[in-house]
């Protein structure tokens, strides 16, 4: 009777230790489009910026006496939003396809809110949706497509 990973389409079981990635990727000597490499950088910036909002926060509610639990919180989503985007920004810079996509719920997640309210971080929230609006242009998609192709779907037999 065979396993269970047997059935099916493949011969071997996979592990999460076939694949390897490497700790620090190097970047794709394919030429990156004008439009994803400004979206790269800017996801960099946004990174920075939702640290400094988040510091800035922190600095702005410190009165010596107390802290509202509100700004905490808040401080707390800009600072895993801005590591985030630093760590995506950086797998974007080395061309993986999913930081791509995880940046863009990412960006989503974040910036409609952000951007609703129209308040001092409206400026990010447009930077945000505008690298997501640059990495789905149909030059990057060309981009993506060379230098991390999908693999090829299976067929069930």
């Amino acid at each position: 009777m065979p396993r269970a990973c047997e059935i099916g389409h493949r011969e071997q079981p996979r592990s999460v230790n076939s694949v390897k990635i490497p700790f620090l990727p190097s970047r794709p000597d394919e030429p990156v489009p004008s439009g994803l490499f400004i979206a790269q950088t800017l996801w960099l910036v946004a990174g920075v910026l939702f640290l400094g909002f988040g510091g800035f926060l922190i600095y702005e509610q410190t009165d010596g006496v107390s802290v509202q639990f509100g700004a905490i919180a808040l401080a707390i989503f800009f600072a895993a939003a801005g590591c985030a985007c630093g760590v995506l920004g950086y797998r974007l810079f080395t061309g993986q396809r999913a930081a791509r996509a995880n940046l863009t719920w990412l960006g989503v997640i974040t910036a409609v809110p952000l951007l609703m309210r129209f308040g001092r971080y409206s400026l990010l929230a447009a930077i945000i949706m505008f690298c997501v609006a640059l990495m789905w242009l149909p030059s990057s998609n060309h981009y993506f497509k060379i230098v991390s192709p999908k693999p090829p779907k299976r067929r069930r037999r």
